[in-house]
């Protein structure tokens, strides 16, 4: 028997999946790159702020970049968006893009979050947070090259064994999920190999990859 364990902050509906404000409204959650002018990581990023009631989405959306630029989230998006063209072509180094990322929430938002990034034993970390219903800002290297970043919000847990199979994403990388809490799954069966894991989508699409640094944000 399997159990699915997905973090408390999301909630489905025929909208797709959402996220409660602290005044208990429904907000949008899921970015897709195109929704805002960044790459995979600063989207999974503002996800993340969604989740954890540091953001709104409203504020985050492209179409309040005009908004006050006094304000911490419009200070974060520029950096984020604009300092030194970092984010807007990707990375391939996730470590390095981890670090910068959380040097921009502490000169912008530690008002608001704190962050801690892990770049060793990562999957037990995941697990952990899951469980506490934190989401996760997880990396992973793609066999044959590229590299990617997305969201961790929920496990499968197989009772008998008593074994993390799999991870649940939201990933920027493709639409919104209609009828799921993800669009996403990492496959944490051992493959023999360097790439000993795999990613696949609701596209149907599949890579043997290797999963890398992530980053804890949580709300202070």
């Amino acid at each position: 028997m399997r159990t699915i364990k997905i973090i408390d902050a999301l909630h489905l509906n025929e909208d797709s999946v959402n996220a409660k404000t602290t005044n208990g409204r429904y907000q949008t959650v899921h970015l897709r790159q195109g929704d805002l002018d960044g790459a995979c990581a600063v989207y999974a990023t503002m996800m993340i702020l969604i989740m954890i009631k540091a953001a709104k989405y409203k504020d985050i959306s492209v179409d309040a970049v005009t908004g006050d630029k006094r304000k911490s989230i419009e200070r974060l998006k520029k950096e984020l968006l604009e300092s030194k063209g970092l984010h807007r072509d990707g990375n391939y180094f996730f470590s390095e893009e981890f670090d910068n990322i959380q040097d921009m929430l502490k000169r912008s938002y530690s008002k608001y979050v704190t962050s801690v990034h892990i770049k060793d034993d990562v999957v037990p970390a995941i697990v952990s947070e899951i469980e506490n219903d934190n989401p996760v800002l997880i990396s992973y290297k793609a066999e044959g090259g590229g590299a990617h970043a997305l969201v961790a919000i929920g496990i499968e847990v197989d009772e008998k064994t008593n074994q993390v199979s799999k991870i649940f994403c939201l990933d920027p990388g493709y639409a919104a999920p209609k009828f799921t809490y993800w669009n996403s799954v990492i496959d944490l069966t051992e493959y023999k190999g360097k790439y000993n894991h795999r990613n696949f989508t609701e596209t149907g699409y599949c890579t043997y990859i290797k999963l890398e640094d992530i980053l804890i944000i949580t709300k202070r």
